[in-house]
């Protein structure tokens, strides 16, 4: 009997989505998803991870330990793939070699088997679909011992060691059996491998459908995914804007600062990963965010994040930056503006792009764009873009909304909400379930002893809350545009210095939220909308109204790309 083996690559240091393998889907890591449907092909006689000896990823040769897969970290080169692989093989000593990607949990192991068989009768050394089909696998490649040897043979230059199959492209020496697919998996073509944020979040929703109506020993049917992508525009609307990098081309580098703390809230912290998750997504640009924290250092061991613990090392970090392209996103409160610009004219000198991000208009000589994520569209100036057009927010899907209210009161609740609202809540007369969601720098809220409201502390699925809520009480911030742009029925708590008199009354005429003048004042709207479907309706109506041209991140990397482009 030949010996087939399958071999999946996989490292947790990826420059898009450091420790992807590792990430939740459906309560398993995806490299244990993805080892259960590799598993399950019967062609397949043998298996075995392969990663390095680097400490990164000790986290991921200690799940293959527990698990009992075989699992030798390659101790030389991190990026020569081909010799980490061919290690396993010359030991191994296999007919027949499936190499899977490990970042892709939706191989079909019937196409597997499938392909192997195949190639097992046909004496060639590797194959691939017919010309013209296209197909919605990824991740995977077969070849026979002969082949393989060929391959090796000819993987001499940087590229075509980091890459399987990167080698014949350049010298072909394969041959080739070409076949039809095992199935029709040629409905629709879309991402399934997981690079990136978004990709993430597709997949996570994928799962989370299909384990929705199924039970936990079955496998998430590829075909079924097909078909949800082809009823659903919004799931594939998740990651289809992701650009595939190619393995030839160099991409730009980006730096994004900003800050974060009890006083400074989370918004501008979180609102920069976004930002690099976009420019890795949209761009290809690979991005660092640096970090100036007061209190807690949050996701320490992220290699995109870094982190300094005054504003002194963070623009000693900014001058000292070799990147084309600089996004700062600060509150000038909480930075010395003239020490900010004395850092980025040599900067500016240097012809690095620099864009600023929300309240920056007193530093706009030092800027070449100014990015404005508001409503308040009363700035005029060539270098500023402003408009409800511009909010940055994740992608949300549409959920169908649930009688429960949703209390978002920031990162750190800078206003000191939870001493007070949480006993006008309790006193509410209401059957719907009140959610108070504590931030990570938030002190817990002091609940009366009798109080029926749930606490979440900085939960994971903190945006699918707010999709499913009918009703947010919510601090001025990134959660009160977040909520209106969810269509809930929103309720602004009090502002205070949050929000200038301007802001506030140019937010009241567009009708899409409620705005209160103290916590009584929020209790009575809220006892107003429990008791009042139509008015709920119409204030969701309004919320979907003000979003209705939404593109946000979209139009943030269409203006990189343009800044960029000035500058070759």
């Amino acid at each position: 009997m030949s010996k087939a083996l399958a071999i999946v690559g996989a490292r947790l240091n990826s420059s898009r989505l450091a420790g992807k393998h590792l990430l939740e889907l459906a309560g398993k890591p995806l490299i244990e998803q993805l080892w259960r449907r590799l598993t399950l092909c019967q062609e397949v006689n043998s298996f075995e991870l392969a990663t390095t000896a680097d400490d990164f990823n000790k986290p991921l040769i200690n799940w293959a330990h527990a698990h009992q897969i075989c699992c030798h970290p390659f101790e030389g080169d991190v990026n020569d793939l081909m010799a980490r692989l061919d290690n396993i093989i010359q030991r191994q000593a296999p007919d027949f070699i499936i190499y899977i990607c490990g970042d892709c949990p939706l191989i079909a192991p019937d196409f597997i088997d499938y392909a192997l068989t195949r190639l097992k009768a046909s004496g060639k050394d590797s194959i691939k679909l017919h010309d013209g089909v296209i197909s919605i696998h990824e991740g995977m490649a077969f070849y026979s011992r002969k082949g393989w040897g060929k391959l090796m043979s000819v993987s001499q230059c940087a590229m075509s060691r980091e890459h399987v199959g990167y080698a014949d492209r350049i010298t072909p020496v394969l041959d080739y059996l070409s076949i039809p697919d095992s199935a029709n998996y040629s409905q629709i073509k879309h991402r399934i491998s997981v690079d990136t944020q978004a990709d993430y979040r597709f997949m996570e929703e994928v799962y989370r459908r299909w384990y929705k109506i199924h039970t936990v020993d079955t496998i998430v049917s590829l075909v079924w995914v097909q078909q949800q992508l082809l009823e659903d525009p919004m799931l594939a609307a998740i990651n289809n804007h992701v650009k595939q990098k190619a393995a030839n081309k160099l991409y730009a580098k980006a730096s994004i600062y900003c800050h974060l703390g009890p006083s400074i809230g989370l918004g501008h912290y979180k609102r920069s990963k976004l930002i690099a998750d976009a420019l890795q997504e949209y761009l290809g640009i690979g991005a660092i965010v640096h970090v100036q924290y007061e209190g807690p250092q949050l996701e320490k061991t992220s290699p995109r994040l870094h982190w300094y613990k005054n504003e002194n090392e963070l623009l000693k970090a900014m001058i000292l930056d070799p990147n084309p392209l600089i996004v700062l996103d600060l509150h000038p409160d909480f930075i010395s503006l003239p020490a900010l610009r004395k850092t980025l004219q040599p900067l500016g000198d240097k012809n690095t792009k620099i864009v600023g991000i929300d309240k920056l208009i007193s530093i706009i000589d030092e800027l070449d764009w100014l990015f404005i994520p508001s409503f308040n569209n009363s700035f005029q100036h060539p270098k500023v873009s402003v408009g409800w057009q511009n909010y940055l927010f994740p992608s949300m899907l549409q959920q169908t909304k649930k009688h429960q209210i949703l209390v978002l009161t920031g990162g750190s609740d800078a206003l000191d909400y939870g001493t007070i609202l949480p006993t006008l809540l309790s006193k509410l007369c209401t059957d719907w379930p009140i959610i108070w969601v504590q931030g990570p720098l938030a002190p817990p809220p002091l609940l009366p002893l009798s109080s029926t409201i749930s606490v979440l502390t900085d939960p994971d699925d903190l945006h699918e809350l707010i999709a499913e809520s009918e009703i947010i009480l919510t601090c001025y911030g990134l959660s009160l545009f977040e909520s209106i742009f969810s269509s809930a029925a929103s309720i602004l708590l009090p502002t205070q210095h949050l929000c200038d008199s301007v802001e506030l009354e140019l937010l009241i005429k567009e009708h899409c939220c409620l705005t209160s003048s103290s916590l009584p004042d929020a209790i009575s709207k809220l006892e107003a909308l429990l008791s009042d479907c139509n008015a709920r309706q119409k204030l969701q109506k309004e919320a979907s109204r003000v979003f209705n041209d939404h593109a946000g991140m979209i139009n943030l990397m269409e203006d990189i790309q343009r800044l960029l482009e000035q500058s070759v």
